[in-house]
Order: structure tokens, then C-alpha cells, then sequence
């Protein structure tokens, strides 16, 4: 299987249409607008079987500030599979790849998860879960946060910046700049 990859707005519009299609059957309650809002940059990572794309991951790319130091980071989003498709580690190999491509590209990586999949990213990719890290979508009253969500975070670091600044990083509240109603 080839994984293919692609900044998501700059995809032609049939590739986003079939991505949009993947999510929807995934789930079916969402929006039927473009999987990802124009004020995010997402990277896509898929792979397409008999011109269908059978399982994607995105990489949602954000600059944040921790204690005055800017950070390039990225977090896994979108991870789905096709049913039909399951049980043969497409799933696996994308968060893999996409994980490769955020340790090459960016300072670190944070994203949520169900509990239930902590196991999964830990064994695909050594994604780590933290419990001192609480992410927070905006600086509006209210804003969707990891505290207020089912969710655990789920980290890795990547560049020597981040290394050197672990602490202050494992221990932080990130505030992720985006808009009402989303997170990642």
C-alpha cells in the first residue's frame, strides 16, 4: 500500500471529496462542509484502494507560546479506517508515517484521545499520554479544554528546543488558537 501525502487545502478538489466521503462514513453526524477548516493547515496522509480512500490521518499544524518560546507543533486528527478495511494496520502505518513527518517538521507533537485508545498510538508510534498537560482551545470563557472532555493527551517531543524545554512543556497549559467548537 502507498501512503500518499498532501497540505489539505492545496489537494484537488476530487482527493477532498474523498476524504470528506471517508469521514462522513465514519461519522455520519458531522458537518458536510470540507473536513478541515480553511484557518487550520493540515497536513493529509492517505492511502487510496480501486480509487477510494480507505484510510486517512491528518496532522493539524499550529505555532504555540510556552513561557514565552514559540513552538511548531502538530497533533494526529481524523484517524479512521474504512470498516471493510480494518484489522489490516492501515491505521497504524498512517499514524506512523504522519508521526515520522511531525518528528522531521516540528517541535513537538500533542493531541486527544479516548482512553480506550491510549495502547494504540503508545504501541504504533511511543506516543506517551500526559497528565500535566491540559489543552485548551482558545482564550474565551468556556473554551473546549482537555479538563472538560473525556479525553487524555497524548504527547511526543521531537526537536532539541523541545527537549531542552521539557518541563516547562510536560507541565503546561497550551492554548491552541482556534476557533469556537474546535479542537484537536
Amino acid at each position: 500500500m502507498v501512503i500518499e501525502t498532501v497540505v489539505y487545502h492545496h489537494a484537488p478538489s476530487l482527493i477532498k471529496d474523498k476524504i470528506n466521503k471517508l469521514l462522513q462514513i465514519i461519522w455520519p453526524n458531522s458537518s458536510n462542509q470540507e473536513a478541515h477548516s480553511h484557518n487550520l493547515t493540515v497536513r493529509s496522509f492517505y492511502i487510496m484502494e480501486d480509487d477510494i480512500i480507505i484510510s486517512y490521518v491528518a496532522v493539524i499544524q499550529l505555532t504555540v507560546t510556552i513561557n514565552d518560546e514559540l513552538y511548531q507543533i502538530g497533533g494526529l486528527s481524523c484517524v479512521a479506517t474504512l470498516p471493510a478495511y480494518r484489522g489490516r494496520g492501515l491505521s497504524s502505518q498512517l499514524v506512523q508515517n504522519a508521526t515520522q513527518w511531525m518528528e522531521a517538521n516540528l517541535d513537538f507533537g500533542v493531541f486527544t484521545c479516548a482512553p480506550q485508545l491510549v495502547n494504540f498510538y503508545y504501541q504504533v508510534a511511543n506516543w506517551q499520554q500526559v497528565s500535566n498537560v491540559v489543552l485548551i482551545a482558545n482564550q474565551e470563557v468556556g473554551a473546549l479544554s482537555s479538563d472538560n472532555l473525556d479525553v487524555v493527551v497524548m504527547m511526543k517531543l521531537f526537536s532539541k528546543k523541545a527537549l531542552l524545554h521539557q518541563e516547562e512543556i510536560t507541565n503546561s497549559k497550551i492554548y491552541l488558537g482556534f476557533l469556537k467548537n474546535q479542537f484537536i
